[in-house]
C-alpha cells in the first residue's frame, strides 16, 4: 500500500497553487495530486471568463487578488507567458452608482479612474437605451464608467502549466482519470469492533476511495471546487458553498471585431473587460479571435443543481443576454454565437470569498465565488500555512493574512459586494 504525506484532490488552479506553495515550503514532503479529468485544469478553471482584477470592496479579497496579480506579473516578466493583458475592467454605472461612496472608496484604494458618458459612447456603447425597452427590462442609463487599471485578462491554461511544470520538476506526482467518490473515516485508536468509529472515538481520514482503488495519505486537501460538498456531506461536514452555473458565449461579428480593438487602459489596443449596469452582463474581449465572451452570474430563478459536464443553453443567450446586449451595444445586432460552454462558481454566499477549514487531518479550500484564478496564488499560500499549522500566511507582496480569518469558527471577512 503506497502512502503519501499529502493527497490533494483536485488539479484545478487552487489545488495546483496549494501544492506549489506546500512543496516550496517543504521540498521533502511527498505529494500526490489526483483529478477525475484526463489532465490538469479541466474543470471550472478551464471554463472561467479568464480575467483578473483587484477591484473588490472586501479588504480580504483586495489583499488576495492584488498580491496574486503581482505574482503573476512577476512570473510573466520572468519569461513564462501567462497571456496577461492589463486592458482594465470597466464598470458601467448609472448616476447614483457613479457618485456612490463605495465607488469613491475604490477610487482611493485601487489604481483606477472615472470616465465620462461621452467616453463610454466613443467605445461603441449606447448610454441611453430605448425608453420602452429600458422600462420592460429594467435597464439603466449610463452616466459614466469606473475603470480598474490593475485589471485585465489572462489565459488559465498557461497559468496552470506554469504551476504543473514547477510541481513536476520538484517531484510532485499526478494521477489523472482518478475520481474520488468517498473519504473513509477511522478511529485514531482502533479497537477492531464492528461499526467503528463510534461517536466517542477520535477520528481521522484513513483513505480516499477512487475508481483506481484506495488512496492513503497522512493529510488530505480538498481543492474540489463545487464538488466539495459531495465528499463532505457524507462526513457531516458543511462546505458552506453552493454551485452557481455560469454560461459563456463566444460572439463574433464584423462590428465586434472592430470594437475589440478599442481601449481605455493599458498600452495595448484591447477593449476592457466590461460590466453592464444592469443586468450585470459582462463582456470579455478575446484579442486573438477578435470576439467577445459574454457571460452572466445567474441568480434567483436558476437552481443550485450540479452536473459534471454542464452545457450552455442557446435559448438562455437569445432570450436573456442578447436582448439586453443589443440595447446597450449596437455591434451585437449583426452578430452570432461562434461557440459556448458552461461552468460553475463555487459560491460562498456569506461574504463572497474562500472558506479555508481543517477538520481532523482533512483541509478544505473552497468557495472562491467566481474569482478563483485571480486569487489563486494567495489562496495557495494560505492553504500551505493551514497544512503546516502556521497562524498566518505571508503573501507575495509582503502582506499577511491570518488563516483563521477565512475559517468558519473565527471568521473575519467583510462582505463582498462586487461579485460578477
Amino acid at each position: 500500500m503506497e502512502r503519501y504525506d499529502l493527497l490533494i484532490i483536485g488539479a484545478g488552479i487552487s489545488g495546483l497553487s496549494s501544492a506549489y506553495h506546500i512543496k516550496s515550503e517543504n521540498p521533502d514532503i511527498r505529494i500526490l495530486i489526483v483529478d477525475k479529468w484526463g489532465t490538469y485544469a479541466q474543470g471550472n478553471t478551464a471554463k472561467s471568463a479568464a480575467a483578473f482584477r483587484d477591484v473588490f470592496t472586501s479588504e480580504t479579497n483586495y489583499k488576495l487578488s492584488s498580491s496574486s496579480i503581482s505574482f503573476y506579473k512577476h512570473v510573466q516578466d520572468s519569461g513564462h507567458d501567462l497571456g496577461m493583458h492589463f486592458n482594465g475592467y470597466l464598470f458601467l454605472l448609472d448616476e447614483d452608482k457613479l457618485q456612490s461612496e463605495p465607488i469613491n472608496r475604490l477610487l482611493r484604494k485601487v489604481k483606477s479612474r472615472l470616465i465620462s458618458k461621452e467616453e463610454v459612447a466613443e467605445l461603441g456603447i449606447r448610454t441611453d437605451p430605448d425608453p420602452e425597452a429600458a422600462k420592460v427590462m429594467n435597464l439603466k442609463n449610463i452616466a459614466g464608467g469606473f475603470v480598474g487599471e490593475n485589471c485585465g485578462i489572462m489565459e488559465p491554461d498557461l497559468l496552470a502549466s506554469f504551476y504543473v511544470k514547477e510541481l513536476e520538476d520538484s517531484g510532485v506526482e499526478f494521477k489523472f482519470n482518478t475520481r474520488v467518490d468517498k473519504l473513509n473515516l477511522a478511529p485514531t485508536t482502533k479497537l477492531n469492533f464492528p461499526g467503528e468509529p463510534f461517536i466517542w472515538q477520535d477520528k481521522f481520514v484513513e483513505s480516499a476511495e477512487s475508481n483506481n482503488g484506495e488512496l492513503h495519505a497522512d493529510q488530505y486537501l480538498l481543492a474540489t471546487d463545487v464538488w466539495t460538498s459531495i465528499l463532505l456531506d457524507p462526513l457531516g461536514i458543511d462546505s458552506f458553498t453552493h454551485p452557481r452555473k455560469v454560461q459563456v458565449f463566444q460572439v463574433q461579428g464584423d462590428r465586434i471585431s472592430e470594437m475589440v480593438k478599442r481601449r481605455v487602459s493599458g498600452e495595448e489596443d484591447i477593449f476592457p473587460f466590461t460590466i453592464l449596469p444592469g443586468p450585470a452582463i459582462d463582456m470579455r474581449p478575446d484579442p486573438k479571435s477578435k470576439m467577445f465572451w459574454v457571460s452572466y452570474n445567474e441568480g434567483v430563478g436558476r437552481s443550485f443543481s450540479l452536473e459534471d459536464n454542464p452545457a450552455a443553453e442557446m435559448d438562455y443567450y437569445s432570450n436573456n443576454l442578447y436582448t439586453v446586449l443589443r440595447e446597450y451595444v449596437p455591434a451585437f445586432e449583426d452578430s452570432h454565437v461562434f461557440s459556448s460552454w458552461a461552468g460553475y462558481y463555487s459560491m460562498n454566499n456569506l461574504d463572497g470569498t474562500y472558506v479555508l477549514e481543517k477538520k481532523m487531518n482533512l483541509s478544505v479550500l473552497n468557495g472562491s465565488s467566481g474569482s478563483g484564478i485571480m486569487k489563486a496564488d494567495s489562496a495557495g499560500r494560505l492553504a500551505s500555512a493551514l497544512i503546516f499549522g502556521r497562524e498566518s500566511a505571508r503573501l507575495w507582496d509582503g502582506s499577511e493574512v491570518k488563516v483563521s480569518d477565512l475559517g468558519m469558527q473565527n471568521r473575519r471577512v467583510d462582505h463582498e459586494t462586487l461579485i460578477i
